[in-house]
């Protein structure tokens, strides 16, 4: 299959190649479908800064690259794509921070780059303007500093992970207003200070034991 040709379909609004056997650097023909609105390529071999050919789709509602060897920092123009809802990129090889352009993304409600060990500095604390966000997965990667309080006001949030990072400080006692919380993972982090009582708060954690994984680990 030339996949190269696909970049001719210049109107293109959906696309969808993921779970492949997809290797080498994005055809620079994909520069040409700038109007995509949802673009699924994980789970392949995929290489090279892909972030060269999409920088410029600020169409775009969904993006998925998970599960390839991308390398290359986040632009900032990623804060052009407003319409972005959801966000995967975990297991690659990106570097670098999170651009606090991300913060004009009002609309986005997934956001992933878990598995990303060079994706490193401290954990925006815009995540918490971003009211929509029901799910963040950021665990396994090289953070440091607190984990945000302002994580705290994200009424939606239903999954949050910071598991296997270098935080530090106590864990928010904000995090107890997270009413809609049915999945929390902290563990292998360098907290102090013990589990906040306002973690009694979170009524969902209660209420569904099957559906719960509250991942906690201290150092005695």
């Amino acid at each position: 299959t030339n996949v190269d040709a696909i970049g001719e379909y210049r109107h293109l609004e959906n696309l969808a190649l993921s779970k492949n056997a997809f290797q080498g650097s994005l055809p620079e023909s994909f520069r040409n479908l700038n109007k995509l609105k949802t673009l699924y390529l994980h789970t392949n071999a995929w290489t090279g800064q892909v972030f060269e050919i999409l920088k410029d789709f600020k169409d775009l509602e969904l993006l998925d690259i998970a599960f390839n060897q991308f390398e290359g920092t986040f632009p900032p123009e990623l804060g052009d794509m407003k319409n972005l809802t959801r966000f995967f990129a975990g297991h690659n090889r990106f570097e670098g921070e999170i651009p606090q352009q991300l913060s004009k993304c009002s609309n986005l409600k997934e956001f992933q780059v878990d598995g990303s060990h060079d994706v490193k500095g401290k954990i925006p604390t815009f995540f918490g303007r971003l009211e929509k966000l029901t799910f963040l997965k950021l665990d396994t990667c090289a953070f440091t500093g607190v984990l945000p309080s302002e994580i705290g006001n994200l009424k939606n949030l239903t999954f949050l992970d910071v598991s296997s990072n270098y935080l530090e400080g106590n864990i928010p006692t904000e995090l107890g207003g997270l009413e809609s919380l049915v999945t929390l993972g902290l563990a292998n982090n360098d907290f102090e200070g013990g589990v906040p009582s306002e973690f009694g708060n979170l009524k969902n954690l209660g209420e569904f034991h099957e559906d719960i994984v509250l991942v906690l680990s201290f150092d005695v």
